[in-house]
């Protein structure tokens, strides 16, 4: 090969191509984004429509059965859903992976704009939004005061830090929650309104049209063309209260009208740090932004603004992503260094050569530094899954560097010159590396034909580890024969060593074999049989959960529940977790507009070095505690990746609401009782309390007015009218909003007393033409491909999810008994991910078998040592079960990944091995003598590589540091595969090859 003559050669031409791939490795590097995951495209969007005061089943029927049957004429629709709830609907379209979503919801658009039409009067037009993982929060932020005045702290939240945090490259949004919100309330008397002859519609049209700057024309002065703009905005609460409002008995001031006070908004929210009144920024990243790097910047300026605020005002971290993502990132690298030593010292404990050792260690961080250039021009960040596929290369990296510089020693040894030696060495052995790379990386090649969720994970690691094995095959290439010819020396008087004891060892085992091939093959095989034995014990995953550092609580009381109710019910929580050491912080909200009844806790929980527990195991003592809390539906969650659905995800369709609702209730009360099943819940709520307003038609009609007259009015008097806005500081704008003083709305009997304002001018009691009762009002309606549905979901612990699903079907198959064909049980959620992923992935590597023999058919130009060699594959099994088992590792995505990865590199071992066989067949050697002369020639370099890819692995495999979960069953499936498939190798591969030898030749001498 020319390209090792020149390394050789031209030395110093040749350092400069290292020193080039060094720089331009450190500048990509040094350029590339970090996050926690590769950029994800998501095939979802939904459409958003309201209807207000509509019930879900008037939702239902006339909005979201509509928009369902427009979105299911869209080409690659995988499913519709809906939910409909009172005033609006949500519908859900998934596509097929794969699928264009920009060309998608233009589609959408255009079959919302074709159903306009037939969606009921007052309905404005549909929303289409896309489903994107940057719209989530990379941090979270909570401003305190330490003398408790949470105005202050409000006001310095929006006009410091939120202002501050806006004007950072790369921020999208930030919000604010808890806290007072201010506005400017005008506090009416309805029977003083009549009495002026003038309603809150009134009042507020007047209000908004006298508060606005209008252009007036052109005038011209002197010579000049002057704009006109006639201004009438208010300055200021003195102008509000001075306007004149003309009424039947005259123009009257507003501020003798009604009362008018800056105060809290009526409904709104609550948020607390630690117990101690807060309010919270929830800040989000501009899609495609370096997240650590944004996180980075919002640190600093906080920093900052630390200094200039005053003392009492504190500025705390509830969550960072960015931080997690430096932990995982920091922890693999470490792994990945460490496991680069590791390798070292294998090279040096069977070289026992300092300049030999150095020689291929050097190739590792080359090969690193030329992945990362591949990385760069490939738009790829460096995040989780593409650093655990360079950890994961790491020990294959010197693989072609130790068969390189192996076979040049031998020559050395034989009495070949520094630089023939460097040239022939290399040049002899680079066939069978150039064979063993191509197979490590074409068993990546069906991933690309691979979709889903799974595939768009571990697309970027298949491509990193690609990288890795065509850097490290160039840099073998180079830096080893370059380095051989410059300073590689014999040690002279070499004593016999460890190796060579094993080397003899090995000969005896491999001459014993050749003796009774058949003996040897069959408890081979018995053990491969044996193998399967322990499938059952294995169980399934689709990815493993991982220690984020964060919880997250969610209290539900009873519908109707006030904010107070739930305030009291926060605090009995409080105490009840108060214990629990690992909790750094606590952060909390309650109510909000449509949700008094709910609050939700984010729980910032110590660093993984300092807590002896794990994030799921603080979740379920944290579970226990709150478990007996009366009139509370509390679940506990612990962080995961955040893009894979829930562990137990059961769909339950039919066209009944109130049997579905039945079938739900039975089946939470049956999987409660598997074991590891955790909070199941039904995606349905209760109905609301509510007070309901029966309209007497024939009555309403005599005065003129209908349902929506009525509507109109009754909720103007309770929620107000928004008149207008007043401008305060800096910038900020207050709601001025028209209220119906509390006491005339207080009660059922007083809201009979409410005035409507008739068609002929007059005004009557709303119980003139309606009753007024207490009732309950409907939930939701969740539909999925047209059919109404309940999902039960459910968390689960200590268990894997696919024996827990066995018994959660066989519990479901005995016990719940479905009322017709109409009515079916599903598996939806992480069960339906993980089964699609097996299939597919299944399918890649069955592929990926095909294209490996492929490769090495085309490498050897023959059909008959490739056949041979793939016997190795198989073999890798007794070692993945037993890795599994002992480990106790369910069977996921991850561990399929392993497996891939593992099939283009088991054969390595053979290739070389077969190789050389093949050689000194070509040489003239009869099988058994080139059999017992290759394995014992080849044996140093297959162990070598063999441990340096094993022990390169072995940090991934004990998953020490943050985030190394998902890496940790594709590295124990590599190291237990690899070291018992090596070892069956070496003697089971080449006493196949003597029987097919053996078998050969009786048969040429029988036709002969």
């Amino acid at each position: 090969m020319k390209i090792v003559q020149f390394s050789v050669l031209r030395p110093i031409a040749m350092s400069m191509v290292i020193f080039f791939l060094i720089i331009l490795g450190s500048v990509s590097v040094k350029n590339m984004s970090i996050d926690l995951f590769p950029e994800l495209t998501f095939p979802t969007a939904v459409v958003t429509a309201t209807y207000d005061g509509a019930s879900p089943t008037e939702v239902e029927n006339l909005l979201a059965q509509p928009i369902e049957g427009a979105m299911g004429t869209i080409p690659n629709i995988e499913k519709v859903s809906s939910v409909s709830q009172t005033g609006g609907a949500l519908v859900l379209v998934q596509f097929n992976w794969g699928t264009d979503m920009d060309f998608a919801t233009l589609k959408m658009r255009e079959q919302i704009d074709a159903v306009r039409d037939v969606l009921p009067d007052g309905v404005q037009t549909p929303k289409v939004l896309r489903f994107n993982p940057s719209d989530l929060p990379i941090m979270q932020l909570a401003v305190t005061d330490t003398k408790g005045n949470i105005e202050n702290a409000k006001e310095v939240a929006q006009k410091e830090v939120k202002t501050a945090v806006d004007r950072l490259d790369g921020i999208a949004s930030t919000s604010i929650e808890g806290g007072p919100e201010q506005e400017v309330q005008l506090i009416t008397n309805p029977q003083k309104l009549l009495s002026y002859g003038i309603t809150l519609k009134n009042l507020q049209e007047i209000i908004g049209s006298e508060n606005i700057d209008l252009p007036g024309g052109n005038v011209e002065d002197d010579q000049e063309t002057l704009p006109i703009r006639i201004t009438g905005k208010f300055d200021s609460l003195n102008d509000l209260e001075m306007l004149p409002i003309p009424t039947k008995k005259g123009t009257v001031l507003l501020n003798d009208l009604v009362e008018i006070e800056q105060k809290e908004q009526r409904e709104n929210g609550l948020s607390y740090l630690n117990g101690k009144d807060a309010v919270g920024l929830s800040i989000l990243k501009q899609s495609g932004t370096n997240t650590v790097q944004v996180a980075k910047n919002i640190h600093n300026e906080i920093e900052k603004l630390k200094e200039e605020l005053p003392s009492n005002i504190k500025i705390q971290t509830i969550f960072d992503q960015s931080m997690f993502i430096n932990q995982s990132i920091s922890a693999v690298s470490s792994n990945m260094i460490v496991g680069s030593l590791l390798a070292a010292f294998v090279l040096f404990l069977f070289l026992r050569n300092f300049r030999s050792t150095m020689i291929i260690s050097l190739a590792i961080p080359l090969s690193i530094m030329t992945t990362f250039i591949f990385m760069y021009f490939s738009n790829q960040t460096l995040n989780l899954l593409t650093l655990g596929g360079l950890a994961l290369g790491v020990g294959m990296m010197v693989d072609n560097a130790i068969v390189i510089l192996e076979n040049i020693y031998r020559l050395r040894q034989e009495g070949e010159g520094k630089k023939d030696a460097a040239i022939k060495g290399t040049n002899q052995v680079g066939q069978a590396i150039i064979a063993s790379t191509l197979t490590s990386v074409v068993v990546f090649l069906p991933i690309i034909f691979v979709d889903g969720l799974a595939a768009q994970l571990f697309k970027p690691l298949a491509l990193v580890v690609s990288y890795s094995q065509f850097a490290a095959l160039f840099t073998a290439l180079i830096i080893v024969p370059l380095l051989s010819s410059l300073i590689l020396k014999l040690k002279e008087n070499e004593k016999k060593s460890v190796f060579d004891k094993f080397n003899n060892r090995y000969k005896a085992l491999l001459s014993a074999s050749l003796k009774h091939p058949k003996k040897t093959v069959g408890v081979v095989i018995v053990l491969f049989l044996l193998s399967f034995a322990g499938v059952p014990f294995i169980g399934t995953e689709f990815l493993p959960s991982q220690d984020q550092s964060y919880l997250s609580i969610e209290a539900e009381l009873p519908p109707g529940s006030t904010v107070e109710k739930t305030y009291r019910k926060v605090k009995e929580i409080n105490e009840k977790i108060r214990p629990v050491e690992e909790i750094a912080n606590t952060y909390v909200t309650i109510g909000g507009r449509n949700s008094n009844n709910e609050a939700n806790y984010s729980v910032l929980l110590t660093d993984i070095e300092n807590r002896s527990r794990t994030d799921l195991e603080i979740a379920e003592d944290i579970r226990q505690k709150l478990k007996n809390i009366p009139n509370a539906d509390i679940t506990v969650s612990s962080g995961t990746s955040g893009f894979s659905a829930n562990p137990i995800s059961l769909k339950i369709s039919g066209p009944n609401l109130e049997t579905l609702r039945s079938l739900s209730d039975q089946t939470i009360n049956l999987i409660s009782k598997v074991d590891g099943i955790r909070e199941p819940k039904a995606n349905y709520e209760e109905g609301n309390p509510e007070v309901s307003i029966s309209v007497n038609r024939d009555k309403a009609a005599q005065y003129g007015i209908g349902n929506a007259s009525v509507a109109q009015t009754v909720s103007d008097a309770t929620k107000g009218l928004v008149a207008t806005k007043l401008s305060g500081d800096v910038g900020e704008e207050l709601d001025v909003r028209l209220l119906v003083d509390e006491k005339y709305i207080s009660s059922t009997e007083e809201l009979e007393n409410l005035t409507i304002q008739t068609q002929v001018g007059t005004s009557i009691p709303l119980k003139a033409v309606a009753s007024i009762s207490r009732d309950t009002g409907p939930s939701q309606i969740t539909r999925s491909d047209r059919v109404r549905e309940i999902t039960v979901n459910a968390d689960i612990l200590n268990r894997d999810l696919g024996t827990i699903t066995k018994d959660i079907e066989k519990t479901l198959k005995e016990n719940l008994p479905l009322p017709n064909d109409q009515y079916k049980v599903t598996f939806g959620g992480q069960n339906e991910q993980m089964n699609d992923a097996f299939y597919k992935l299944s399918l890649a590597l069955a592929l990926a078998v095909v294209l490996v023999y492929m490769v090495m058919a085309a490498q050897f130009e023959s059909f008959f040592h490739p056949f041979l060699i793939m016997f190795s594959v198989p073999l890798t099994f007794i070692g993945i079960i037993l890795g599994l088992l002992i480990t106790n590792e369910p069977l996921g995505v991850g561990s399929l990944v392993g497996i891939l990865i593992l099939t283009g590199i088991v054969v390595n071992n053979a290739i070389v091995l077969i190789d050389y066989l093949k050689q000194l067949r070509e040489e003239g050697y009869d099988a058994k003598e080139a059999i017992l002369l290759a394995g014992p020639t080849r044996l140093r370099p297959i162990m070598m590589t063999a441990l340096t890819s094993v022990l390169g692995l072995l940090p991934l495999m004990f998953g020490i540091g943050e985030g190394t979960e998902i890496q940790r069953p594709m590295a124990i499936v590599i190291i237990f595969g690899l070291t018992v498939s090596t070892f069956i190798t070496l003697i089971f591969i080449p006493t196949l090859y003597y029987m097919f030898e053996q078998r050969r030749i009786k048969k040429k001498e029988k036709t002969g």
